[in-house]
């Protein structure tokens, strides 16, 4: 008794629908739900002994030393979640318009797990010494970190200075 092209196709596409199924749900673990939104009101450590997520970079500050009038540099910031729950980066704003967030993870970051803040600063008018912050808000205590970028643009005109 053979298997008729029909029910070789049915086979085939329940087989398809499983695969996609099952990869699909990998994917589904990393997203954010409401079971692990939890931005914490205080930005003062938590002795409740629930389990929490912990944001840890590798360094909180860049000095780019002097930079040209004009320059667009760009920033790596990365971290660890070194708590014992899935930590979340709801947002990461620049404390000005010259400071671009440009990319982070979205999901879950699983305990254990790091990832990268990519920021990009435009020196484009700007001169002198210059300090500019990227606030970084998190389902961890404290739920915010501040990022901090220094440098020393030096005007076109001014490139001959020791400044």
């Amino acid at each position: 008794m053979g298997l008729s092209t029909k029910n070789v196709f049915a086979v085939a596409c329940f087989v398809v629908a499983i695969l996609v199924t099952a990869c699909t749900q990998k994917e589904a673990d990393r997203g954010v739900g409401t079971e692990v939104i939890d931005i914490p009101a205080s930005l003062h450590e938590d002795n409740s002994g629930e389990k929490k997520a912990q944001i840890t970079f590798d360094y909180t500050e860049r000095n780019t030393g002097k930079i040209v009038q004009g320059d667009v540099v760009d920033y790596v910031f990365p971290f660890t979640n070194t708590g014992d729950a899935p930590l979340i980066i709801s947002s990461v704003v620049g404390s000005c318009g010259c400071t671009i967030p440009k990319n982070y993870p979205k999901g879950k970051i699983l305990p254990g797990e790091g990832g990268e803040l990519e920021v990009s600063f435009d020196s484009d008018n700007k001169w002198g010494e210059q300090v500019v912050t990227i606030n970084v808000t998190t389902n961890a205590l404290p739920s915010l970190t501040q990022l901090i970028i220094r440098t020393n643009i030096i005007a076109p005109d001014n490139m001959n200075t020791n400044k």
